[in-house]
């Protein structure tokens, strides 16, 4: 059978967006396990999501574009199933995950004093088994026969099978319980961000204790750009077939946004985290700089000969500045 042109933009279409989603997964997992300051309970629950975005991005380029391609009958079969059944079990990881850094961000924003008692390793590690441990169970049934799962070939669509029990599982462990975890996560943010607005205008990010106050902020704005990102997915998915129905136009707000959800995901923890990274580079570099006993680059140029040549320079003080922020952040 010859390929079509659809089948050419479908596929064309995941295969962008599900390469563009391991670069910037990749990137965020390598500023995870770099970043100091993402060494705790809230880097390892970021860590078992982006483990759940690789997982769904696979799925999505190594099985649902082969079978647009190829418009195998296999898609359908046991192994269709099982692989639809695994990348439910990667969504609801991250759904879980989305839950738990909530909670997270609701006792480091609302209880600095307590955070590190209540949210240790063995907190965190215990969140992360947690949310895997749910999501097996969540796409168990989907290995029973007569309940399953699979990518559709003729419309491009990760579609719940006829039976009752599919339908059972789509309307109430998906649709209703995925709604109930992002209402739960809503109302954990509204308490946030009025509690950020309540403490923010009177504190300065000089201290020690605005600086760690601004990073919390950050790591809270990290989380609330992911989870607005999952429920207008989670709405799109569930409800796009209301509002077009051109096969293409059905795809780009279901499979296609399901696939660049878990890539954006990605991107938001880089744009928030990669100014910590440039900031431990320029502080490594002081460190060198100063343990090898080597004159700074920037102390070497000459003093300004007239006040045109003044920009050109910095002075000794401000340097001294520089280092000593640089130190503290990180």
């Amino acid at each position: 059978m010859a390929i079509t042109f659809e089948q050419y933009i479908i596929a064309i279409s995941t295969t962008l967006v599900c390469t563009f989603g391991l670069a910037f997964n990749g990137i965020a997992l390598f500023l995870l396990l770099r970043l100091s300051d993402l060494r705790n309970a809230f880097g390892y629950m970021c860590t078992s999501h982006i483990i759940a975005n690789f997982g769904v991005i696979f799925c999505f380029l190594f099985w649902g574009v082969p079978m647009t391609l190829t418009q195998s009958e296999l898609s359908a079969g046991n192994i269709g199933k099982a692989v639809a059944g695994i990348s439910i079990l990667f969504w609801e990881v991250s759904i879980y995950s989305h839950v738990f850094v909530a909670l997270n961000r609701f006792v480091a924003i609302n209880m600095p004093l307590k955070y590190m008692s209540v949210f240790g390793k063995r907190t965190a590690f215990t969140f992360i088994a947690a949310s895997w441990i749910l999501a097996i169970a969540h796409v168990l049934p989907f290995f029973v026969d007569g309940c399953g799962i699979h990518y559709t070939i003729d419309s491009y669509l990760w579609l719940y099978d006829n039976s009752p029990c599919s339908q059972w599982i789509a309307k109430w462990m998906d649709f209703y319980l995925s709604w109930f975890w992002m209402v739960f996560i809503g109302f954990f943010d509204i308490i946030n961000v009025i509690k950020i607005v309540s403490i923010w205008r009177g504190l300065s990010t000089v201290t020690v204790t605005g600086q760690r106050k601004r990073r919390e902020t950050i790591f809270f704005a990290q989380a609330f750009s992911q989870n607005i990102l999952f429920a207008v997915g989670n709405y799109c998915f569930h409800s796009a077939i209301f509002w077009v129905s051109d096969t293409i136009a059905i795809y780009m707000l279901t499979t296609f946004f399901w696939g660049a959800i878990h890539g954006l995901d990605g991107l938001i923890l880089i744009l928030f985290n990669v100014g910590m990274h440039r900031r431990k580079i320029v502080a490594n570099l002081n460190t060198l700089f100063k343990n090898n006993n080597v004159q700074h680059p920037w102390e070497s140029i000459p003093p300004p000969q007239s006040p045109q040549t003044l920009g050109t320079t910095i002075d000794s003080a401000n340097v001294m500045t520089f280092n000593i922020s640089s130190n503290s952040l990180n």
